[in-house]
């Protein structure tokens, strides 16, 4: 999953900075950072999602929590990412993250929570 979403995003990405530069070198650079991000901090958000919506007691501030503070995270990330040297669009290269990450993280919360307390259920009897 690691390899998919960094290859996808990285297209967008490259895209995206592309279009309006014609940057070869600008447009591969954001697509890299933006790749290697993925690959390599997807998998830990992913889990702080997982983690929120099972810990957390109330089902609603688990799910609202699982949702915002992640996709937060890794949005402000993002954007650190390609605010460094190399990102012709920045804010532009931001965007696509953004609109994968929110539903994602709603996604994975809610069937973690519903996996978490079946789990408690069946431990209990």
């Amino acid at each position: 999953m690691g390899f998919i979403g960094a290859g996808v995003l990285s297209c967008i990405v490259f895209g995206i900075n592309y279009h309006d530069t014609d940057d070869l070198v600008g447009a591969s650079t954001a697509a890299l950072k933006q790749g290697s991000y993925t690959f390599l901090f997807g998998g830990a958000i992913m889990r702080g999602c997982e983690y929120l919506a099972t810990r957390i007691g109330r089902r609603t501030l688990a799910l609202v929590a699982a949702m915002v503070i992640p996709s937060a995270v890794s949005i402000g990330l993002t954007y650190g990412v390609h605010s460094m040297k190399g990102t012709p669009k920045p804010v532009e290269s931001t965007i696509p993250t953004a609109i994968f990450v929110i539903p994602a993280t709603a996604i994975w919360g809610v069937r973690k929570r519903r996996q978490g307390t079946l789990k408690r259920v069946v431990r209990d009897r």
